[in-house]
């Protein structure tokens, strides 16, 4: 069959995104009567195929191009595109910037130029800093994990992996490797930020109700009940005694709250008792495990990602040590390193600090020799495990704030009513 007749309408235009040698990004449109044709057209100009579609009001749709030297999936690489779309900020647009530069490296593209791409796209200025700070000294001769070793805004883990794939001349496959963990982290942040977002506005919804009620609508009721005399019921005068404390020393109550939270941030810088805190929050219901969980799948995936690039077995657990936010549960962790160290398995090193279903994968993985996916699957398994737990506390949490800010209002009513009731007994 020939390709016009595989295009079914004849030439069919497209449209691309390419890099050239100089790691230029160029957008544009060729016809060809297939996508491998494209592809290969692409290629004699000197240019790597990144996204390549039909354009607009063409011809059937053909499969995606599968020449060798261009990235398998096009998925991967439209993270290119959003990169030139839309702005982002922190873990998402590093994850962002780091597929681009394993897409690049992946497509042939020479290191410095797929670091002055991530430095000159369109993100943050911080980014633009690091990138542009590694893509010198790139061109300086030094090494690219010493380089990013010398960044604060870097991941810790970043530049260890980096050394390990320049040993390995992976280095594409590494950046691959950060970007899927980048991208499972920001993912993760992001699902437990949404389940939030409604909670979190009826919980301020019903605060601002509650003294809007208190503060405006119940003082103007009490004139009317003081101008109009009789006996007030004993939860109508509670209820004006709490609006009128409200109104006069509110400001206080706010100022009070500003306090305790300053002086409680300031008591946690002490190691300590950070520590001691840190300890009994694992202890406290569905907060304790989901705190786990989230530990657990950030330590998991960056010991998987260690692994699979050839960092060694004790510097990629301190390497995930490293993401754990929980102070006591790091001790542990770093006691676990020491079990490793003497000759101890890493599962039971591990037990009591990560969850029992990581526990059971990372034994499978040593019996079977395959650690690192195992403790891929683990990462999956306590990040979908989060996600479970945030549902259930909001399914749980959302009506008992409607259940609370309800009663709020029925008993405001309830008082205000038995006022005007002993009101119209009393005019009799």
């Amino acid at each position: 069959m020939s390709d016009r007749s595989a295009a079914g309408l004849g030439v069919t235009r497209w449209r691309y995104q390419a890099a050239d040698a100089q790691g230029t990004l160029t957008r544009g449109e060729v016809e060809a009567a297939s996508a491998d044709a494209a592809v290969d057209l692409l290629r004699r100009r000197a240019l790597w195929v990144i996204d390549l579609e039909p354009s607009s009001g063409a011809g059937a749709e053909a499969p995606p191009a599968s020449g060798a030297g261009t990235p398998s999936a096009v998925a991967s690489a439209r993270w290119l595109d959003r990169l030139t779309r839309r702005t982002t900020d922190g873990e998402e647009s590093l994850a962002i910037l780091t597929r681009s530069i394993a897409t690049l490296l992946e497509s042939g593209v020479p290191l410095e130029r797929a670091l002055a791409f991530a430095a000159s796209g369109e993100t943050d200025a911080r980014w633009r800093r690091v990138f542009g700070g590694l893509q010198a000294a790139v061109i300086r001769g030094e090494s690219l994990s010493g380089a990013a070793a010398r960044e604060e805004a870097l991941p810790r883990a970043y530049a260890p992996l980096l050394a390990a794939a320049e040993a390995s001349g992976s280095m594409g496959a590494t950046f691959a490797r950060l970007a899927d963990a980048l991208e499972a982290r920001s993912q993760l942040r992001a699902r437990v930020r949404a389940a939030l977002v409604y909670p979190t506005l009826l919980a301020l919804a019903s605060t601002v109700g509650t003294v809007v009620i208190l503060v405006v609508v119940v003082p103007r009721f009490a004139d009317l009940i003081a101008d109009a005399g009789g006996t007030v019921p004993a939860s109508t005068r509670l209820l004006i005694g709490l609006s009128a404390l409200l109104s006069r020393l509110g400001w206080l109550l706010v100022v009070g709250v500003l306090l305790t939270g300053s002086a409680v941030r300031q008591s946690l810088q002490e190691a300590s008792r950070r520590k001691r805190w840190h300890a009994s929050r694992l202890g406290w219901p569905v907060v304790g495990r989901f705190e786990r969980e989230q530990a657990a799948a950030g330590y998991l995936s960056t010991l998987a990602v260690a692994l699979e690039s050839g960092v060694p077995l004790l510097r990629a657990m301190s390497l995930a040590r490293g993401t754990v936010g929980n102070d006591a549960l790091t001790e542990r962790l770093a006691g676990a390193e020491s079990a490793v160290r003497d000759g101890g398995s890493v599962s039971q090193a591990l037990a009591g600090s990560l969850p029992p279903l990581a526990i059971r994968l990372l034994e499978a993985g040593e019996q079977g020799g395959a650690l690192a996916p195992l403790a891929r699957r683990a990462a999956t398994a306590s990040a979908d495990q989060v996600q479970r737990l945030i549902t259930g506390a909001v399914a749980l949490i959302e009506p008992v704030m409607i259940l609370g800010f309800g009663g709020v209002v029925g008993f405001v009513a309830l008082a205000l009513l038995q006022a005007i009731y002993g009101i119209n007994a009393s005019s009799f």
